[in-house]
């Protein structure tokens, strides 16, 4: 028997695996075309023929593939079921808490423990104290795993049982990191026009961090208690603010997509009569398709 396993082996998948190589753990290894395998094996990874012969390996299963479908199809596999009962499935793959849920089912129907989680970290992170790893599940299932899991990621966190929840917070998080590249992609499109340096750009912005940080804290609160009645700044004001980010845009002959996009949305909150409070009274325009 081999500590863990790890089903699929693209770039985060095969980070995954090199982690649990470098703390000392014996790794089985399977991914559908056998050649990515092979970095691995030089590092001392098993590779298994067949899905069930993986499966069977470890008492411990990650799953990293492009997504649920891609892992339900694993599981369904022939002679996959008949490996599953007592083993713990962890799976990482993208998705929503739907296709969690229903992941679940078919794993414990089988006989399998199983957590879901959610990595928030490049590859090239993965086994630092900078990765990030939400998980959910039974918490004595994660208790027995954690030791496993910390190597994955200095940034391990338990986030409760609700088996929805990691690709919930994922998807949140996808949200804000959405607007983050393309407005960060915008920002130095400006940049250049003016005929500055994009580096320079992103030194200036990570030196905002504390700011940013302590602004999501103060949405979040705000928000979470509904109090948008005492803003620093309005959506009546960054409504005006994102015109002028539009007409500059268009002045310096770049793309107005991601401006005009953001300028309607705090216009459809300004125009249902929020134009003063909080900016993050626009959750009240969006929490409505």
């Amino acid at each position: 028997m081999s500590d863990v396993t790890m089903i699929g082996l693209g770039e985060m998948g095969s980070a995954l695996g090199r982690a649990f190589l470098a703390g000392g753990k014996s790794v089985t290894v399977w991914n559908r075309t056998p050649a990515k395998a092979a970095a691995l094996e030089r590092l001392g990874a098993v590779r298994a023929s067949t899905v069930a012969g993986a499966i069977a390996a470890s008492p411990v299963v990650v799953i990293c593939l492009s997504d649920y479908a891609a892992a339900s199809g694993v599981l369904g596999e022939d002679g996959v079921a008949e490996t599953l009962d007592g083993q713990l499935i962890v799976q990482l793959s993208s998705g929503t808490p739907d296709q969690a849920r229903e992941l679940k089912a078919q794993a414990v129907s089988s006989g399998a423990n199983y957590l879901d989680g959610a990595i928030g970290a490049w590859p090239r992170q993965i086994g630092g104290p900078e990765a990030g790893l939400l998980i959910v599940g039974n918490e004595d299932v994660f208790a027995s795993a954690e030791p496993l899991l910390k190597l994955l990621a200095g940034g391990l966190s338990y986030v409760g049982s609700n088996i929805g929840h990691a690709k919930a917070f994922s998807n949140a998080g996808l949200a804000y990191f959405a607007a983050h590249w393309i407005g960060f992609s915008h920002g130095a499109a400006i940049c250049e026009a003016e005929g500055i340096d994009a580096g320079t750009f992103g030194e200036v912005m990570a030196g905002m961090a504390p700011f940013f940080g302590e602004d999501m804290r103060h949405m979040g609160r705000v928000i979470a208690e509904d109090r948008f009645g005492d803003p620093e700044a309005t959506i009546k004001t960054i409504t005006s603010d994102i015109g002028w980010l539009v007409e500059s845009s268009r002045d310096l002959k770049i793309g107005v997509e991601f401006p005009k996009f953001a300028a309607s949305i705090f216009l459809r909150a300004k125009d249902a009569g929020f134009g003063g409070e909080e900016p993050s009274a626009l959750i009240k325009v969006l929490r409505k398709a």
